[in-house]
């Protein structure tokens, strides 16, 4: 009876056959351990808050940033293909890479300069890298493609607005490329986070809690090995400062991962897991000089499962319908009380739990608190810059931390 009223108000057998699965699949001591309805109820309250609001000229889509701290500028690859697209059959959108002046407060488009003309420009992720003893900056980006993505390397040359190309890294082995981070401008350690690119299957996977993700690391001569793999949900990957420790989140099991690093090949070997009391997604640095890596992540697993829930609902019912999960930000720095004697590596500092609007948007989608995936200081002008998850909201000008 039940299947016939969910079918009456529009869902399809396979959305129907996700939503069940998921329920009886998901450990129940995995909602239990790592939160829920009560931990969403009774928020922490921390003495910093976040208050930001929309940069207008900049385009919704944009999903990730990178400063450019000499020239006060900010490169934003701009991607509208998630799973919430795919299940409202919006086709999938890709913008050209922005560049934002954070003196001038100016938006233009990035001039890609020698690209090959047979690539398409479906870039997704941006870091950026600064070679030693060199005036260079150079800029990698994921580029998506149904053939398989690919890492693509340019020169970013400011005073110009413009990214001249220089090499692609292509290999089976990163095919389905989520996130990645630099060791230095030739050897990269790369997450795949699902092992296929279609949406359905990623679905699947996500109602499933079952995305055994792969990290894998790639020289200068496109040689890749696989390095640390069966990661449940891969959300971020950083590396440490001086690059003998890398950090992986592992969103289904609401830990980070901490791999030492062996110069010489580039293998890892896991020294520690940090277990945390909220669900991780992206990792990131807040500035150039800043040493601790920071996450935002869900409060409880339903955070998730929110997002997903809420599009079902206005898509199949016609409501529209948000539910806000409290967000955590927090940093992990080494441990430096006695306990690291005994195998305790690494901390997880709170810093803020967001539960009130980031915006004054009367749109609840803009100012929703459980959108913030990334966010960068500037402790020049005292503000910062962070990158929603949700769809709908441009990328937000906050309050600096101190």
């Amino acid at each position: 009876m039940a299947n016939s009223i969910l079918k009456s108000i529009g869902l399809t057998g396979t959305a129907i056959t996700i939503i069940i699965v998921s329920f009886l699949y998901t450990p129940v001591s995995f909602l239990i351990k790592k939160g829920g309805i009560f931990k969403d109820s009774f928020p922490l309250k921390t003495n910093f808050q976040l208050s930001c609001k929309p940069i207008p000229d900049l385009p919704a889509q944009c999903n990730d940033f990178a400063i450019h701290e000499e020239s006060s500028t900010s490169i934003y690859t701009c991607a509208q293909n998630s799973i919430i697209n795919f299940i409202n059959n919006n086709e999938d959108i890709y913008l050209p890479p922005h560049l934002y002046n954070i003196e001038t407060k100016k938006v233009s488009k990035l001039k890609i300069i020698n690209f090959p003309e047979d690539k398409k420009v479906h870039f997704k992720n941006v870091k950026l890298y600064k070679p030693e003893e060199s005036d260079k900056t150079l800029a990698f980006f994921i580029n998506e493609d149904e053939n398989g993505n690919t890492i693509e390397k340019f020169e970013y040359i400011p005073e110009n607005k413009e990214i001249v190309w220089k090499s692609t890294l292509k290999h089976n082995l990163i095919k389905y490329a989520s996130d990645f981070t630099l060791v230095n401008e030739n050897d990269l350690y790369i997450i795949n986070k699902y092992n296929t690119n279609n949406k359905w299957m990623q679905l699947i996977d996500n109602a499933l809690v079952k995305s055994n993700s792969k990290i894998v690391s790639c020289d200068e001569d496109s040689i890749c090995k696989v390095v640390a793999k069966s990661i449940k949900g891969a959300g971020g990957i950083e590396i440490s400062r001086d690059k003998k420790i890398v950090f992986v989140s592992s969103s289904y099991s609401g830990t980070i991962l901490t791999y030492e690093r062996k110069e010489l090949t580039n293998s890892l070997r896991l020294s520690y897991t940090q277990n945390l009391d909220f669900i991780p997604g992206r990792l990131f640095y807040l500035s150039k000089k800043n040493e601790n890596v920071y996450a935002f992540g869900y409060r409880s697993f339903f955070g998730l499962t929110n997002r997903l829930f809420s599009t079902f609902i206005e898509k199949f019912i016609k409501l529209d319908f948000s539910i806000q999960s409290p967000l955590v930000l927090g940093k992990i720095v080494k441990n430096e009380g006695r306990n690291q004697f005994y195998g305790v590596l690494f901390e997880w500092k709170t810093i803020m739990e967001l539960e009130g609007e980031l915006t004054n948007s009367n749109n609840i989608k803009d100012r929703d608190i459980s959108s913030l995936a990334i966010i960068k200081n500037d402790k020049v002008r005292k503000q910062s810059f962070g990158i929603s998850w949700n769809e709908k909201t441009k990328p937000l000008v906050c309050n600096g931390f101190n």
